[in-house]
């Protein structure tokens, strides 16, 4: 947890400080991911052994390729989609974070959750109401005040004292 929790801090820092920076670099890199990850399927389905899993594993790199080019290439509207993307993730966070949050009050550090859940749920709202307008920096900036509460988070369930058994 702790290390987990200075490592979110120090990506969050980066994010914030260089925010459009950030979001063309996470793009492209999500990019170069999916074409490798689509090339390296499909030469295993054209390779592979079994004939029903080379047709749908071949469907799968053919989508992961695409995927990959169109966020490599493209990158303005790439950033746009996973800006949609990351609203979404956000989203679900914040709802999780709050639910489990109030699940485990016993620990001191339930509060800690709570306002992380909150902060991505507000994050996740202001996101969805300036889409696409803002999507060339909203990843790097946004990304990056969620990196340091989940880190600042982490850190702290992980310094909270244990419940004696």
């Amino acid at each position: 947890m702790l290390a987990g929790g200075a490592l979110s801090i120090l990506v969050g820092i980066f994010a914030i400080t260089a925010p459009v920076l950030f979001s063309y670099v996470l793009t492209q890199l999500i990019g170069a991911l999916c074409l490798v990850s689509g090339v390296i399927g499909f030469f295993q389905a054209l390779f592979g052994t079994q004939a029903a899993h080379r047709i749908l594993s071949a469907l799968s790199a053919i989508i992961r390729i695409a995927a990959g080019s169109a966020l490599f290439f493209f990158t303005i509207a790439g950033m746009a989609t996973l800006t949609l993307i990351l609203a979404a993730v956000f989203l679900v966070e914040g709802v999780f974070c709050i639910f489990t949050s109030l699940r485990m009050r016993e620990n001191r550090a339930w509060l800690w959750l709570f306002l992380n859940g909150f902060v991505a749920f507000v994050l996740a709202v202001m996101v969805y109401s300036r889409w696409p307008l803002d999507s060339e920096w909203v990843i790097g900036s946004l990304y990056g005040i969620q990196s340091l509460f989940s880190g600042v988070t982490m850190l702290m369930l992980g310094l909270a004292p244990r419940p004696s058994v």
